[in-house]
């Protein structure tokens, strides 16, 4: 249909026709064909020169910024140098101090068990039972009474000490102490069997011997004269009538003037009071001596002392005199008593305290083992036996 609307109608010239069919189907001339290739070719061109010139710009922009930051690189490591050492050399005082507070917490850790372990212990006294106490209790009171007993002889604290013991196990009532209360019972009667000392007692007598020394006459001071006549009292005098009476005026006169004495004893001299004196300070210093060997507990010394007072006050000082006697009866009474009286050994009670509360201990340690484990396990092997047997009769 479109080529005959091409055809040209007859008689028209074939001009005009072209110029009434429209644009669209006119053809176009070749030179408009060739040129848009060129111009998108000369586009592409200029574009590919356009980012080349980019590309070459940008290169020498980071070209110049690399060796900007290799500057500024190199910059910055002169300066962090100083900063590096420093951040090492505290890295090294960081590290050294790390290093003490690890040693100390080492050490505290090991303070810590020490304590631990202590704290243990004391848990373990503290949690001791009512049984326990009782028992250091009556270890202290043996204890006591040895040293009271050995040491300062003190025969009545040792024997309270005993006493306080055996209460303290009778209040236990615990039947495996029973052997302690009684070798405790034979200490006491051993340590109430020793004869009672009173030290101050005998001190006081030797103090108040010590006053008496002064008052004692010395033996020939005392001289009495008998009296003409015993009956009156009042001398007579006699005349002679005459020549006759004069012997017996004077035998009388003359036995006025002279008496003799019968002595069943020599009569020994008279000392002068220089003697008198030393004689009463060697008795001071006998007694003196009697009462320090009393005091450091030293019989030989005592009974030495007492016998030269004794000694002396027989052969120097006058035993008519009734303070003579009774000084001379005091010191002897003194001089037989011992001041040093056998002590008894009394350990034998600690010792089997010990003992026997050694015993508990371990006897507490020791696990206890069922006596009626065996006999089961037997009872059980048996009916396993006759069912083993039971088993291989029919195999069999």
């Amino acid at each position: 249909m479109n080529e005959s609307k091409q055809l040209p109608t007859p008689g028209e010239p074939p001009a005009k026709i072209e110029n009434d069919r429209p644009d669209v189907d006119r053809p176009r001339p070749p030179a408009s064909r060739n040129g848009v290739p060129l111009v998108l070719a000369l586009v592409a061109l200029g574009i590919a020169i356009g980012l080349a010139a980019t590309a070459y710009f940008t290169w020498h922009q980071v070209q110049q910024l690399a060796s900007k930051q290799s500057g500024i690189e190199a910059s910055l490591d002169s300066k962090f140098e100083p900063l590096r050492s420093a951040v090492k050399e505290i890295d090294r005082t960081v590290q050294a101090e790390r290093d003490q507070t690890d040693r100390a917490l080492e050490r505290l850790g090991q303070d810590l068990q020490s304590m631990g372990h202590r704290v243990s212990v004391l848990a373990a006294l503290l949690g001791r039972s009512e049984q326990g106490w009782s028992l250091a209790e009556v270890e202290y009171l043996l204890r006591i009474a040895n040293q009271r007993l050995q040491l300062q002889r003190d025969v009545v604290t040792a024997g309270e000490a005993l006493k306080a013991a055996d209460e303290r196990l009778r209040d236990l009532a615990d039947p495996h102490f029973l052997s302690v209360r009684e070798q405790i019972a034979r200490d006491l009667e051993s340590v109430q069997a020793v004869p009672e000392l009173d030290v101050a007692g005998i001190a006081v007598t030797l103090g108040s011997s010590l006053e008496a020394i002064d008052q004692l006459p010395v033996a020939g001071t005392r001289y009495e004269p008998v009296a003409s006549d015993a009956t009156t009292g009042q001398e007579t005098t006699k005349t002679a009538q005459n020549w006759r009476e004069l012997p017996q005026v004077l035998s009388s006169s003359l036995s006025t003037l002279f008496q003799m004495r019968e002595h069943d004893k020599p009569v020994g001299p008279m000392l002068p009071p220089e003697r008198e004196y030393f004689l009463r300070e060697n008795m001071r210093m006998q007694l003196s001596a009697a009462r320090l060997a009393l005091l450091r507990d030293d019989p030989v010394q005592f009974e030495m002392a007492l016998g030269s007072a004794l000694d002396w006050l027989k052969s120097y000082f006058d035993q008519d005199d009734e303070r003579v006697k009774e000084l001379f009866a005091r010191l002897e009474e003194l001089a037989a008593v011992n001041i040093r009286p056998e002590i008894p050994d009394i350990s034998g009670s600690l010792r089997v305290l010990r003992q026997q509360v050694k015993l508990s201990e371990q006897q507490a340690v020791l696990p206890v083992v069922p006596e009626q484990s065996q006999p089961p396990e037997q009872d059980d092997n048996e009916p396993r036996d006759s069912s083993e047997q039971k088993q291989k009769e029919p195999a069999s």
